[in-house]
């Protein structure tokens, strides 16, 4: 599978953002059910992620699982704080079934949306 929908996000991240965002990929999973979905938050700033931020923002996407029904990748910056927020959320959606990875690499990130 080589369809790949693509998010290049710059910014802050507040937590309306995030969400209106979830949104906007459930419609476009939701549009491109054979697609799989690539998320650049490289160029993002995000404060303040604790891990009950984490669960409400992974409870909003399990609310629209059904759209999700391919694989989803996120790129992150390759800092330890990023980093740990990232594998936070994906241990929470791995628990409801998502497949879900995070790398600091795009080119690797790719790689694994196009590995099916």
């Amino acid at each position: 599978m080589d369809r790949i929908i693509i998010k290049k996000l710059k910014g802050e991240l507040d937590h309306e953002r995030v969400m209106g965002l979830v949104r906007e990929l459930a419609m476009d999973a939701a549009s491109h059910p054979d697609h799989n979905i690539l998320i650049d938050y490289r160029d993002t700033t995000a404060t303040g992620k604790t891990m009950l931020d984490i669960m409400k923002i992974s409870t909003e996407i399990k609310s629209f699982q059904c759209f999700f029904t391919n694989r989803v990748a996120t790129v992150v910056q390759p800092d330890k704080e990023r980093y740990d927020v990232a594998n936070k959320m994906k241990a929470c959606l791995l628990i409801m079934g998502f497949q879900y990875e995070v790398f600091t690499d795009y080119d690797e990130a790719l790689t694994w949306l196009g590995d099916v």
